[in-house]
């Protein structure tokens, strides 16, 4: 038997939506997000968000959401999954869309007393969903989520449009004079994805070429060693780097990576951000998490440098892409600007 279509005007009561953990997933979620504001114009769309997560929805205002903090990750104010449950039961929500593949948050949604939940069928929880729908695995993270959404209400969508960030004014002190550029290579904690410092500090002497160029290291609290061991060791071939890793807020990223005038970075968050917030970008790509076709930013303004390894290391494949092929990428994105 086929899912029941679901007709918006006829529900009443908020829309819950329950976004995945990482900061690209998350943000991925955004145009779907759009369609159901675009099914519920006049109710609250809220989205339940891992803590870390909520500063990015500050920088999404124009989508017209309302945040709630998932607690059940939180550790200075742990709720269980009844007490989740408990809070959300009390905001009469009349619809829940499941952006995860998570059976627990499926459950969640029952215990909140949501009759209508949607979402893929995977991970036995479809006895929890009311609308389930297989799962292609083929397919880009950004059209299964609004597939979800468009599915579930009769396919009343055709296209969908890109995530947008809005950055605010950075805090950082830049020249308009100058060529701001900011690299995320990552560090060790990013295993595959991590682009070794023997290559990365290449990448830095070649950028440092660049006429006006001011260069920007950007990494959270855990590479913060890695990011430090690079700025030294570029310091002392000459280089100066501003090492901002562990120093930002998740929106201070988004703001500091919207004043940049090209990022360069691993297949990672600030990719993610740079995309939403139309800033030009090249991705460096090594082995995923998940395969580059499903997760590739859909933005004209990135060059994307696949690996074409043949080794049987992942750590390794990463290496395939040259710190020469990353400049003339940069280069190449950075005259499109001038």
């Amino acid at each position: 038997m086929g899912n029941k279509v679901i007709v918006s005007n006829r529900l009443d009561g908020a829309v819950l939506a329950i976004l995945p953990k990482f900061i690209g997933d998350a943000i991925n979620t955004l145009p779907a997000l759009a369609l159901l504001k675009q099914l519920y114009p006049t109710q609250r769309i809220c989205v339940l968000v891992r803590p870390h997560l909520t500063e990015i929805f500050s920088r999404a205002s124009q989508y017209g959401l309302e945040v709630i903090s998932d607690d059940r990750h939180c550790r200075k104010k742990h709720r269980g999954l009844y007490g989740m449950a408990s809070q959300l039961k009390h905001q009469n929500f009349a619809l829940a869309v499941l952006f995860r593949g998570s059976l627990t948050d499926a459950v969640l949604a029952r215990l909140a007393g949501i009759r209508n939940v949607i979402g893929y069928a995977q991970n036995a929880r479809r006895p929890f969903l009311s609308h389930a729908f297989k799962l292609n695995q083929c397919h880009h993270y950004i059209y299964r989520y609004c597939k979800l959404v468009n599915d579930a209400h009769g396919r009343p969508f055709t296209h969908f449009s890109s995530p947008k960030l809005t950055a605010q004014p950075s805090t950082l002190t830049l020249s308009e004079t100058q060529c701001n550029v900011a690299l995320y290579l990552g560090g060790k904690v990013k295993g595959t994805r991590y682009y070794p410092e023997h290559l990365a500090i290449q990448v830095v002497q070649h950028i440092s070429t660049i006429k006006n160029i001011n260069i920007f290291l950007l990494g959270d609290n855990s590479e913060q060693s890695d990011m430090a061991s690079l700025a030294s060791l570029a310091l002392s071939k000459g280089v100066t780097l501003h090492n901002l890793a562990g120093s930002m807020s998740l929106a201070e990223l988004v703001d500091n990576i919207g004043a940049m005038d090209a990022v360069v970075s691993i297949d990672s968050g600030p990719m993610h951000i740079a995309a939403a917030c139309e800033v030009s970008c090249v991705a460096i790509v090594g082995h995923g998490t998940s395969p580059w076709s499903l997760v590739a930013p859909k933005t004209d303004n990135l060059i994307a440098l696949t690996h074409q390894s043949t080794s049987l290391n992942e750590l390794d494949m990463i290496q395939d892409v040259s710190p020469e092929n990353i400049y003339h990428a940069l280069s190449s994105l950075l005259s499109k600007r001038r």
